[in-house]
């Protein structure tokens, strides 16, 4: 069934997230001097309805924690807003002091952007009410909202919108940045669902955004992530659930690169309702899944194409069951890189594997389908870059010892750059903190107007504690 499901154990990104913190690339953004001194920000906690903490207060340590604990960031001021004009008066703070906002909605961003150093926070965790409508099947959810909760209130309905596979994600910081989702070949990307959104901008205004409403804010966030404001809400499409089914192969250490050129094959002609992904654990090494949504016979008939594809290798059958909660992750160290590949040709599947065999034991790579509707959609409808049929990619390695950072680091680092010449293009949300360079490289073509919209609404880089587009010089 679509959604957060529990995944096939031979695919699951939870086996896939054992992985540590790339080196921070420095990211340019105009120096502003904060000025803001205590009496100011005594003022703004008074004006706060909600829980408004500095370093001089008793659980501040515990609130600037994230999940990716290799970022370790001290904030100026963490202000938990109790509603809309609670994010309005920080924000309006914020410029007036020349503080960049971080934005925290679910606080599992793999570069730790919930929080930074100097930055007023502003942490959306109470906006997380959502509401159902079966009839018009749309789901309306605060910006603090996680993935746990939307799934539960929809499928509660049969209903479903595409979402992650961690229910204690934020739904907002996923879908902002795309959403590298499940069934994105029938329904899209979360990007893709939204349908509207009320955001604060840089000076204060509350906008609400949809098709004929703002219309390039509402292209820039389907996609572009918090570059453009604080989103304190967002409407989702929902969509009816279906049955789905799943199958998997463990291959191990054996034949990495052979394996991966039949999923390269197989990946060009996937129907739209079938999900496949390609995993290399760090423990149990490379194993392939695959995911039929519709009847069993349909499911049947394509998974007799993958016996076929795999014929020495043996197979499991695994049950779907609706988990709005899904895979549960600790908090950790990881370093992270991304790609998305358009294809596996026999010199990727070479690079691929010796990256997999020097990190085994730590290392850890996902490629995932990007298919069907999700790649039909044409590059500039949204700002969201990964159009066409391809393989949205994440190396990652994870760190408990500090004496091991240095090697989950380097593994990352260099196979993630050896990647770089068949993509330039990635999914934002598995990069590292990157150089604006690297921003512009994976939006591609779409970062020009980007750039324009940033310039015009965030002349200023205020929100700028994300994979940060840069505001276009003035003409």
């Amino acid at each position: 069934m679509i959604g957060d499901e529990r995944a096939p154990a031979a695919w699951s990104r939870r086996h896939l997230l054992q992985a540590g913190l790339a080196a921070a690339a420095g990211i340019a953004a105009p120096a502003l001097a904060a000025d803001a001194g205590a009496g100011d920000l005594a003022g703004l906690s008074r004006q706060v309805r909600g829980r408004f903490l500095t370093s001089a207060d008793a659980g501040y340590d515990d609130a600037r924690r994230v999940w990716n604990k290799a970022y370790d960031r001290r904030p100026l001021a963490m202000a938990r807003c109790a509603d809309v004009d609670d994010v309005r008066r920080c924000v309006e703070f914020a410029r007036r002091h020349a503080l960049p906002v971080a934005i925290r909605g679910g606080g599992h961003s793999y570069a730790g952007w919930g929080v930074a150093d100097g930055a007023l926070q502003v942490d959306l965790g109470a906006l997380d009410r959502v509401t159902i409508d079966p009839q018009r099947r749309v789901a309306s959810v605060g910006g603090g909202t996680r993935i746990k909760q939307l799934l539960a209130a929809s499928y509660a309905q049969g209903l479903i919108t595409p979402m992650g596979a961690c229910g204690e994600v934020g739904v907002a910081g996923l879908a902002l940045a795309g959403g590298d989702t499940a069934a994105r070949g029938l329904y899209g990307t979360a990007c893709d669902n939204i349908i509207g959104a009320q955001l604060v901008t840089a000076d204060g205004e509350v906008l609400e955004l949809g098709p004929g409403r703002n219309d390039d804010l509402f292209w820039a966030i389907r996609g572009g992530g918090g570059n453009f404001g604080v989103v304190t809400r967002l409407d989702l499409q929902l969509h009816p659930i279906l049955p789905s089914h799943n199958l998997g192969f463990r291959f191990g250490w054996n034949d990495i690169g052979a394996a991966m050129r039949v999923f390269g094959e197989l990946m060009r002609t996937a129907p739209d309702y079938v999900r496949m992904g390609f995993e290399v654990d760090p423990a149990a090494g490379a194993a392939f899944g695959c995911r039929v949504y519709g009847s069993e016979v349909l499911a049947g008939d394509y998974f007799a194409i993958l016996h076929k594809a795999f014929p020495r290798v043996e197979s499991r059958l695994s049950p779907t069951r609706l988990d709005p909660v899904g895979e549960v992750w600790d908090t950790t160290n990881l370093a992270v890189d991304a790609a998305f590949l358009e294809g596996v040709d026999d010199a990727l599947a070479a690079v691929l594997e010796r990256a997999a065999l020097a990190g085994r034991g730590f290392g850890a790579i996902l490629m995932g389908l990007s298919n069907g509707k999700a790649a039909r959609i044409g590059m500039t409808e949204t700002a969201y870059p990964l159009r066409g049929t391809g393989l949205s990619s994440m190396i990652s390695a994870e760190w408990q010892r500090p004496e091991d950072r240095e090697r989950a680091v380097s593994w990352v680092a260099e196979h993630g750059g050896a990647l770089r010449p068949w993509a330039t293009r990635a999914y934002v949300n598995y990069l590292p903190p990157s150089s604006p360079d690297r921003i512009r490289e994976a939006y591609g073509v779409n970062h020009p107007r980007l750039a324009a919209i940033k310039a015009h609404v965030d002349p200023d880089n205020l929100f700028r504690s994300n994979q940060n587009i840069l505001p276009a010089p003035a003409a």
